[in-house]
């Protein structure tokens, strides 16, 4: 394996008053153990790995990447990259700066806790990288083919991004509903449905509000309330009974929430004629309780 390493600089540069400006590309098939730094650098620059492994050190962190992840230096950081010995990488890389900057890499998830994000290499991604490359190399640089390809490559990273962030998101809240669902009957708290998804309780608020309009909470006491009145509806339990099969602390508190979302008393709605079991939740969900989980005198088996 030999080391293929090009650079090429701007002709002409902008200021960091532009809201984006290259300053150089290159790319690099990098020899087994391959070092560089460590570094500062007074400027952004993005790196896109190819192929093969290496590691990131930076902010006394280090973060093993791979093919298909690319990562930030941001200015004034003191880094050191080397790659992987057995499968060395290759990467590309841009230098930039500029007023906008900031917001771009903020879309692009390249400025939270981890320094790095995925991509995929398609084919109009690639065509971006080799086009801004290739007008370096030739001095055949046009601010708006440069930009236009630049922009191209922070919406690729920003829709995988939101793409990503979007299948964690129903991957997380599809364990919360998972919880709930299988015990809500218990003495169950919102931190412990925070804790069995794996997020933090505000962050598990935020799913909640933007998908079902309300907080977990309040979904929690649906869930116990779809239960309750399932078994006002199908069985002989007392209200206290119910209290403590729906998963409430106890009858008062069990009375005051079905009141506050029915507008009846549980002794009320049992009497009304032709009665139907309210849908409190999404009916794309799972039932709040089976009443054929029921045995014969209409208590939970």
């Amino acid at each position: 394996m030999t080391r293929n390493f090009v650079e090429f600089f701007r002709t002409a540069k902008s200021g960091q008053a532009s809201s984006l400006v290259l300053y150089y590309a290159g790319r690099e098939q990098c020899l087994p153990g391959h070092d560089f730094g460590p570094a500062v650098r007074g400027h952004y620059l993005l790196h896109f790995i190819l192929d093969g492994r290496g590691v990131f050190h930076v902010n006394g962190h280090v973060y093993p990447l791979q093919k298909n992840q690319a990562f930030i230096i941001k200015p004034g950081e003191k880094t050191y990259y080397l790659a992987d010995q057995k499968d060395p990488w290759s990467y590309l890389w841009f230098a930039f700066d500029g007023r906008d900057v900031p917001n771009i890499l903020q879309d692009c998830g390249l400025l939270g806790e981890l320094p790095y994000t995925s991509y995929t290499q398609d084919k109009q991604l690639l065509a971006a990288f080799n086009s801004v490359i290739q007008q370096l190399e030739h001095k055949e640089e046009n601010d708006y083919m440069l930009m236009g390809d630049l922009f191209h490559i922070f919406g690729h990273l920003s829709r995988t991004y939101h793409a990503s962030c979007h299948n964690s998101a129903n991957v997380y809240l599809q364990h919360a509903l998972n919880f709930i669902h299988n015990n809500y009957r218990r003495d169950i708290k919102v931190q412990d449905i925070a804790d069995y998804a794996q997020v933090e309780r505000s962050y598990l608020y935020r799913l909640f509000m933007e998908e079902f309009q309300i907080s977990p909470k309040e979904y929690l006491i649906r869930q116990r309330l779809q239960c309750a009145m399932d078994l006002l509806a199908h069985s002989d339990l007392n209200t206290t009974e119910i209290a403590d099969a729906a998963g409430f602390s106890d009858a008062s508190a069990f009375c005051r929430h079905f009141r506050r979302h029915t507008g009846f008393t549980p002794r009320h709605y049992r009497t009304i004629d032709g009665k139907k079991t309210l849908s409190f939740i999404s009916p794309s969900l799972p039932a709040g309780c089976d009443p054929t989980a029921l045995d014969e005198h209409g208590r939970p088996k």
